[in-house]
């Protein structure tokens, strides 16, 4: 192992706590990348416990991105689980992509809560769930309009942007990772990568 990892390993083992300075990986980005998304863009198997962050070539408002950004998984949209009508047909991830009113709902009533991390010069943003994730479950990484603006402004045209919003949404970054079974035997969180 390599002297980061182990001094990785080591203070998570004994602080136990989170620290955006503990990714294990930085990716580079191109002159045309503006945007590095992890879990990436249709990964799956992914652990319970990952952080989802956000490489951005420069740096951006750590505001913008912080009001913009929103995790929504798939099982958190059941219509028994909605806090304003359990009778809202909710549908599927998939299908709510092109659903400017259903996926501003999402946003609101049907995030992931969690907490946001930064590196000093605002080009990294980690957000940490505050607890694991579902197994087996479609996540969707919904960044907004206002972000896509930010960045425009900042980094020039987005034309060589990923992501997959359709429709009404197609200013906004959409990104899906499926999470790792752990209810099949010898799958476990360490089991990954």
């Amino acid at each position: 192992m390599t002297t980061k990892l182990l001094a990785i390993l080591s203070t998570l083992l004994v602080g136990g706590c989170y620290r955006d300075t503990m990714l294990p990986y930085e990716p580079e980005l191109s002159s045309q990348s503006f945007l590095s998304v992890s879990p990436s863009d249709g990964e799956s198997s992914v652990r319970l416990d990952v952080p989802i962050t956000l490489f951005f070539a420069k740096p951006v408002e750590q505001a913008f991105v912080e009001r913009g950004f929103h995790l929504i998984g798939e099982r958190a949209m059941a219509d028994s689980l909605c806090p304003i009508s359990s009778t809202m047909d909710h549908g599927n991830i998939m299908s709510t992509m092109a659903d400017t009113s259903m996926m501003r709902h999402l946003d609101q009533y049907h995030l992931t809560p969690g907490r946001f991390a930064w590196n000093s010069d605002s080009s990294r943003c980690t957000f940490k769930p505050d607890s694991k994730l579902s197994t087996r479950t479609l996540y969707m990484i919904h960044l907004n309009r206002e972000i896509t603006k930010m960045m425009e402004q900042r980094m020039g045209s987005m034309g060589t942007m990923t992501g997959h919003g359709t429709g009404m949404m197609s200013s906004d970054m959409i990104f899906h990772f499926f999470t790792l079974d752990t209810s099949r035997s010898g799958s476990g969180q360490s089991s990954h990568h």
